[in-house]
């Protein structure tokens, strides 16, 4: 009878450990999912650093470093294209002085800002999801996207661009919508990033300037939105009282000459005069980046389709978020004869990551009301 009893009491303690730990899932499982899947995106970064060399165009930057600090700002008319919008060479100087041309060391503050962008894409996401499918979507387009693997332990800019884009969209709210309780303190740490974004490269200036649009139309229906306006063009003003000069003289004044170079802009993505569907394959494959989740790509067409309430902002997302930034980027590479390549717009990808998840996301919440509506009338 003694050994029974505490047969069951065993049995009892084991049920209230299962149960606790069924509730830590339904609790934690959302962020127990994002950390599985971002560790595993992770894991693909740091193996694909493992197997890289250096090769030229790294050694182009880090070449410039080999001497005193002001020594490689003097040099970025001559040797960048937009003269001293080259925020990559001042967040990788301090570990080239450290660690020379050691790709391990160089790659540190690249797998920072990679961590970052991943815990961005999850706070991002919490404000607009509703269903773990949402999440799982954008998840796995970010953590699987082959050109954002290629290029996050890269000692080039590119491997900061899209943690940049993640981080002024997710701060513009904060800004727009102030509130009393927001100090002063926040709003100042706030404006020197975004004065650190513009700065960051010559894309800064749209990174900067999108959500911003983007919140604008979104919350241009909101009682108090002219009360909104006025606090933000002061905001707005003081940011571009700074960065403008040095922007204008990135960009207008003496830096590397595109027309020196004479490059096939059709060589990575087809020619959309003569191959449109191998353009829009080239274009809407990479955002996607992984062709074992092509199948996603019909999330593109949900809020064109599917009548549920968040559509409007949805398509104006798609086309000032994803759709613009491409298209001027192509332009802009069309008119100086310059590659259109995918890692250019590597920082409109995990925007279309969090789009193709908060479609998918809505049109499930869509038709399960329905489900559940049709099921009731029965």
């Amino acid at each position: 009878m003694t050994a029974l009893y505490r047969d069951f009491k065993l049995t009892n303690r084991s049920r209230v450990l299962l149960k606790k730990l069924i509730a830590f899932f339904k609790k934690f499982y959302l962020p127990l999912s994002a950390l599985a899947i971002f560790s595993y995106g992770l894991y693909l970064r740091i193996l694909k650093l493992y197997h890289h060399k250096l090769w030229v165009d790294e050694y182009h930057q880090l070449n410039q470093m080999r001497h005193g600090f002001l020594e490689m700002i003097k040099g970025f008319p001559e040797k960048e294209f937009c003269a001293y919008l080259s925020g990559d060479y001042f967040l990788i100087y301090p570990f080239f002085k450290i660690f020379r041309f050691n790709k391990w060391g160089l790659s540190i503050p690249h797998i920072i800002s990679t961590i970052a962008g991943f815990i961005l894409i999850y706070m991002i996401c919490r404000r607009y999801y509703k269903t773990f499918w949402g999440y799982l979507i954008s998840f796995l387009i970010v953590a699987l996207n082959g050109t954002m693997i290629l290029h996050a332990t890269e000692i080039r800019t590119y491997a900061v661009l899209p943690t940049l884009a993640l981080a002024t969209f997710y701060l513009w709210p904060f800004i727009i919508e102030e509130k009393h309780n927001f100090s002063s303190v926040k709003k100042t740490a706030i404006g020197i990033f975004f004065i650190a974004v513009i700065w960051f490269h010559v894309y800064g200036i749209l990174i900067f300037f999108l959500p911003l649009i983007y919140y604008l139309l979104v919350k241009g229906k909101d009682k108090d939105f002219k009360v909104q306006i006025k606090n933000l063009l002061r905001f707005l003003g003081l940011i571009l009282a700074i960065t403008m000069p040095l922007w204008i003289i990135s960009v207008c004044g003496r830096h590397l000459g595109w027309k020196t170079h004479k490059f096939n802009v059709y060589e990575f993505i087809p020619n959309p005069w003569s191959d449109l569907s191998g353009f829009l394959k080239g274009v809407f494959g990479n955002l996607l980046g992984r062709k074992s989740l092509y199948f996603l790509l019909t999330g593109i067409f949900f809020p064109f389709l599917v009548p549920y309430k968040k559509r409007s902002e949805q398509i104006i997302f798609l086309a000032l978020m994803v759709l613009l930034p491409v298209g001027l980027i192509f332009l802009t590479n069309l008119k100086n004869r310059y590659w259109f390549i995918q890692r250019q717009f590597i920082w409109v990808m995990p925007y279309f990551a969090f789009f193709i998840g908060w479609s998918w996301d809505s049109a499930i919440v869509y038709f399960k009301d329905k489900l559940k509506k049709s099921k009731c009338r029965q």
